[in-house]
């Protein structure tokens, strides 16, 4: 018997009333012995009962009734009894099938009792009926009483575990109108340890009652999704938090998430809302962080923390840098472009008008080209920026006061003033600039001063306070190219000549607001993983979660019951 038929051994163990389990590699006939072994514990406790021994008339009375032996005749009457207790006295329609028990307890039993046991059966309450009918189905198979039919008795029988999981198949599986709850087909599929051969008729009728341990199960072995909407099914509200939690986060609320003491939604919903968070460095929170600082660094630690989905989605992220095209959906999370401007060194200028991020990237773009004195690719880009018609009118007047500067460098002081007063109108940070250009128009050649902005020459922007420390940078990377180092020290000189006057009038000032440069601070959606499921948290497995779903099953079986019991085999009897 391989590992399956181990696995119906341990789930059989013990139905009969033995206290050790059938466990390990067993032929048949080597199950048939531990049985025989059981049944013999079993009569020699009977024997040393207190309860009185049966005498021989009431032995081959019960043999009539398909029961055979002492200890067997002990165990149908301890089931009974417990039967007769349970049936309410007040309910007479009932009279009749508690008077013949008490009259086959008495020493008559007549093959009125299989209807009468039915009948009560099917009258118990629904607290009762499955624990009732689940104790009377394991009496019947334990003694070999012929009260069920052929398909009934086949299924007691793998229920009970004496049949090899080897030798089950589809054809022990019954009809959705022959298994109602779903709870035999359920029974099989977890011996068999394959839950994937759950009809989807059953699936849907063991939702309501099946264990909790049992539904997380289905769940683990992607026979239960979302799609079956489980929370919708359990009564009990606690569960029902639990199952959406399960299968769909996104719809669990804060209050709902705080009952369970699950912190995952709320950590996310901090996360993108741009909350502090400290997360643990490595953890996703961090790295996605990094991410949004611009660290492509990070992006191969990344992919192992993500789904399947944002793995293909940071790819295309990463190949459209080589080019600088992306589908529209990756530059429209504005989270995602300090990693893109990271990725990706622009080789030519940047049509502005294909969004909002190349807009951003077009002007710092042109800035950048400025500060490195690529005059003629500045102007370049300058121009496509003040050709976009649809440009917000903060960025406008930039592009427009760069088109300016580079038109000052070039000693071009009518089309700089032009330049600037068109925007003049309707943004007066320009208005300094446009003095300084007037005033510049109004001096003679010979007597202007050098036109650049020491700070550009520096590669800063205006009136930035890093000067010296980049000055002192410039000096070190520059000091085997004289004109550069010549470039930086008159740099210096000009910066320090204007910070000991206080005045800073002759300088052009770009860019007019630092932070139309800046990129975005915010947390990039499109890499954050939808609501992670709530980890499980019933034990697997559980023994108490399988006896539930076996008694179930055994109670399916309750039409199987015959009106009047089979004629008994006697050559397969043994009598005490």
């Amino acid at each position: 018997m391989g590992n399956e038929d181990a696995s119906a051994g341990r789930l059989g163990g013990g139905f009969g009333g033995g206290n050790t389990p059938i466990t390990g590699a067993m032929t048949r006939a080597e199950m048939i012995e531990v049985w025989r072994t059981h049944r013999a514990a079993r009569r020699a406790a009977a024997v040393s009962g207190p309860e009185d021994p049966v005498d021989g008339f009431a032995l081959r009375k019960w043999r009539k009734a398909g029961v055979f032996g002492a200890e067997a005749v002990a165990r149908v009457e301890d089931v009974l009894r417990a039967l007769l207790a349970s049936v309410a006295a007040e309910d007479g329609t009932l009279s009749w099938g508690a008077d013949t028990i008490r009259a086959c307890l008495d020493g008559q039993p007549t093959p009125q009792l299989l209807p009468a046991v039915k009948a009560l059966l099917e009258a118990a309450e629904p607290n009762r009926a499955v624990a009732q009918t689940a104790a009377v189905l394991s009496v019947i198979h334990e003694v070999g009483m012929p009260w069920l039919s052929p398909v009934g008795e086949r299924r007691l029988a793998v229920i009970a575990g004496t049949v090899a999981t080897s030798e089950l198949g589809p054809a022990d599986v019954p009809r959705a109108e022959d298994d109602p709850v779903g709870a035999y087909a359920l029974y099989h599929a977890l011996i068999r340890g394959h839950l994937d051969e759950l009809p989807a008729h059953s699936l849907r009728a063991v939702i309501p009652w099946a264990p909790l341990g049992i539904i997380d199960d289905l769940i683990d072995a992607d026979v239960l999704d979302r799609g079956n909407r489980p929370w919708s099914l359990r009564s009990d509200t606690a569960e029902q938090g639990y199952l959406l939690a399960r299968l769909a986060p996104e719809k669990v609320e804060a209050a709902l998430a705080q009952s369970l003491c699950w912190n995952e939604p709320r950590e996310r919903e901090a996360f993108l809302a741009g909350e502090p968070v400290d997360p643990k460095p490595g953890s996703l929170y961090d790295l996605l962080l990094r991410v949004a600082d611009g660290e492509p660094e990070v992006l191969k630690e990344l992919e192992e923390l993500l789904p399947r989905d944002l793995v293909l989605q940071l790819r295309k992220i990463q190949e459209g840098a080589v080019t600088g095209t992306w589908d529209p959906d990756i530059p429209a999370d504005r989270g995602l472009w300090r990693l893109l401007c990271a990725l990706w060194e622009p080789r030519a200028a940047i049509n502005p008008a294909r969004g909002p991020f190349y807009a951003l990237v077009a002007l710092r773009h042109a800035y950048d080209l400025i500060c490195q004195g690529e005059r003629k690719k500045a102007q370049a880009q300058v121009n496509k920026l003040v050709d976009h018609e649809d440009a917000e009118a903060g960025a406008a007047t930039e592009a427009w006061n760069m088109f300016a500067y580079l038109a000052l460098l070039n000693d071009d002081l009518d089309l700089a003033y032009v330049s600037l007063a068109r925007v003049a109108r309707t943004d007066r940070r320009v208005e300094d600039n446009l003095a300084l250009l007037d005033r510049r128009r109004r001096t003679k050649r010979n007597d202007r001063s050098q036109p650049a902005n020491p700070y550009l020459e520096l590669g800063l922007p205006h009136k930035s306070e890093q000067w010296k420390h980049q000055w002192r940078e410039r000096r070190r990377a520059d000091r085997n190219n004289l004109d550069l180092a010549a470039q930086a020290n008159w740099a210096k000189r000009r910066i320090e000549q204007a910070e000991r006057a206080e005045d800073w009038s002759d300088f052009f000032v770009l860019p007019l607001d630092p932070t139309a440069l800046r990129l975005p601070t915010v947390r990039p959606r499109s890499l954050t993983p939808r609501p992670a499921v709530m980890p499980r948290r019933t034990p697997s497995g559980a023994a108490a979660d399988l006896s539930a779903v076996r008694d179930r099953a055994l109670a399916t079986l309750l039409p199987t019951l015959l009106s009047a019991p089979r004629r008994p085999d006697h050559d397969h009897r043994t009598s005490s």
